[in-house]
């Protein structure tokens, strides 16, 4: 399914072209000069508060709506904890109402795909400051950027781009989405499996816990908003206030944290 959009919002212009179902999305977005070697540094990105400014409660809005949408059906909004999937939030919306959950989730992803098209049109996500820098810079030192994040592969893509960042510095086929997985730290486990030499950035202890659930190394940042004190539990290898002009210390202490895991 494919959702061609652009749209201009003053002086910052963003296309949302091409945002596709995920076995459509990853090759298309893929960066054209990542290889799939074993021992290539992927830095795994958290999302929502970490590259762009987080709207709490929004992804299980989305999700509410579109079991409206699809199926007719008006569901109470149980209380999800910081970070759950979209799987989990699925299977959470249906068992708190006491519905089996759906075998097959396709139609209602492919709703709230279309629903965040349009909301996304109306109140596009805003980056936080240094993200686009600090993405680019891992780029062009020669690592890859990709995502570990809660959210599903097209909503990742839109969020990105309607911040105005560059989704083609992403690897998208290296990245793993909370539509596919209800546990965060088992689908941090599966991608440390995938990618040996792998670095996670975020900005919530959701994050420190994939780190140390997967074995993956971290880097905290204080972008989110999220007390240092409970992110440094979670033992991350360095700690950044902000994103702003960091993107040399950023790139060196990423290095670092893989040394001797290549």
């Amino acid at each position: 399914m494919l959702y061609p959009l652009s749209y201009e919002r003053g002086r910052n212009q963003v296309s949302l072209t091409g945002v596709t179902r995920a076995s459509q999305i990853g090759k298309a977005c893929a960066v054209s000069n990542a290889s799939q070697a074993s021992d290539r540094i992927v830095v795994l990105w958290d999302i929502d508060g970490t590259l762009v400014h987080e709207t709490r409660g929004e992804g299980s809005r989305m999700q509410m709506r579109a079991i409206r949408d699809v199926l007719g059906v008006d569901l109470e909004r149980p209380g999800f904890g910081a970070g759950a999937t979209e799987r989990m939030v699925w299977t959470r919306l249906f068992e708190n109402a006491g519905i089996p959950v759906p075998d097959d989730l396709t139609p209602l992803e492919d709703a709230i795909d279309r629903l965040y098209v349009d909301h996304f049109l109306e109140a596009p996500r805003v980056a936080i400051p240094g993200a686009a820098e600090a993405t680019r810079a891992v780029a062009e030192a020669g690592l890859v950027n990709s995502v570990l994040t809660g959210n599903g592969r097209p909503v990742s893509r839109m969020k990105l781009e309607s911040a105005g960042l560059d989704v083609t510095l992403f690897d998208w086929d290296s990245a793993f989405f909370g539509r596919e997985w209800s546990d965060r730290v088992e689908m941090a486990k599966a991608a440390r499996l995938r990618h040996p030499v792998a670095v996670i950035v975020g900005d919530t202890v959701n994050d420190g816990a994939c780190a140390v659930g997967s074995g993956i190394p971290w880097v905290a940042v204080g972008t989110g908003g999220h007390p240092r004190e409970d992110l440094e539990q979670f033992t991350p290898v360095a700690w950044f206030d902000d994103l702003v002009g960091r993107e040399g210390e950023l790139t060196e202490t990423i290095r670092a944290a893989v040394h001797g895991l290549a």
